[in-house]
Formats: C-alpha cells, structure tokens, sequence
C-alpha cells in the first residue's frame, strides 16, 4: 500500500509542476548515454548501512556495476524543467526478491520518463539539476516499477549539444523491483530551432 501511495504522490507532483510552469517553445534532443547498474552498493546500504559501506569503502566500485546503453529523448518544458525520456537495456543477473538467483546475466530493459529541475537556465554553461521520475522495467518474465530519484550537471556546449552527468537512486514500487543505483553519461543533440 505504502508503494502505491509514493506513486501517486509523484503523478500528483509532475501534475503541480505542469500546471505552473507556462509551457514555452524550449530545446528539444536525442541522444545516446552510456550507464552503469549497480544493485551491490544498494543492498549492501539496505543491509549493513550507510556508515558501515562507507568505512568499509566498498561503495560505486565499477567491477560491480554492469554496464548498458540508452536512447534519450529530452525536452525543455520551461526554464527550469527540463523532461527526458530514457529506453535503455543491459545484461545483469537481476535480484528479485523470493525468486531464486540467477545464475547467468539476462537482458534488463528499463524505460524511464523524468523531470530534471534545474538550479540555472540553460544560458550557464554547467546546470545543477535534481532528478524524479517514473519507470518500468522488464527482466525475463518480469515485470515491475520503481521511481528514479537523482542528481545531475548538464554541459551546455551552444544550445545545440548536452552532455548530462546524472546519479540516480531508483526506489521499487511493484515487488519484482529491486532497489539499485543508476549513474549515466548522456550525449543529446539539438534537434529543435537554434
């Protein structure tokens, strides 16, 4: 119940930010990016703690992390809002809660469709932003849903190339989700008007 009630707060709030900002010819692009899943760093946080990962120092070690490639849609909803859409696939041995483990890595394909609240407008060359999101998933037979949340920089080379360095959590909300870190790099071309 509790992960239904944190979906609909987050359709709720996409709805507030859409009603309030005036929708205004903005960039639009496509692009490619480049990520790394990491569930190891996840359920070693959800395990033994924040503190412990971090003294231990076995956090966002890239041996652990498994690597993919995304197609990216974005599009400037206003001066400040930013939307982008990401389809993007991997091979990873998923972990599904009471389901046994894989044995071998099998294809993830994740979507995802999220607001990128900028700090600056896109007149700065380097644009902090935070990250939140929907997103859906599939892993063999499965299928399920979690909510990314994240923060992120945007280059900004002209208007007419983006380059988005984002770190995202991404919390379950159906049971086949598995809760994991999602850091990518992001090429996006301008594909409307100078």
């Amino acid at each position: 119940m509790k992960k239904i009630f944190f979906l609909l707060i987050n359709i709720f709030c996409f709805a507030i930010l859409f009603a309030q900002q005036p929708l205004t010819p903005q960039k639009q692009g496509i692009g490619f990016s480049f990520f790394l899943n990491d569930f190891t760093t996840a359920a070693n946080i959800r395990s033994n703690g924040l503190v412990s990962v971090l003294k231990d120092k076995t956090f966002f070690k890239t041996s652990q992390m498994n690597p993919g490639i995304a197609v990216d849609y974005l599009s400037g909803i206003s001066k400040h809002v930013d939307f982008i859409a990401t389809l993007g696939g991997s091979y990873v041995k998923y972990p599904i809660n009471n389901k046994p483990a894989f044995t071998d890595d099998k294809f993830l394909l994740e979507t995802t469709a999220s607001l990128n609240l900028k700090l600056l407008t896109d007149k700065y060359i380097v644009v902090p932003f935070a990250n939140i999101g929907v997103g859906a998933s599939n892993y063999t037979k499965y299928f399920s849903a979690f909510t990314p949340v994240g923060l992120g920089l945007q280059i900004n080379f002209g208007n007419e190339v983006y380059i988005l360095l984002n770190s995202q959590y991404r919390i379950p909300v159906t049971e086949n989700a598995s809760y994991h870190f999602y850091h990518s790099l992001s090429v996006i071309g301008n594909i409307g008007k100078k």
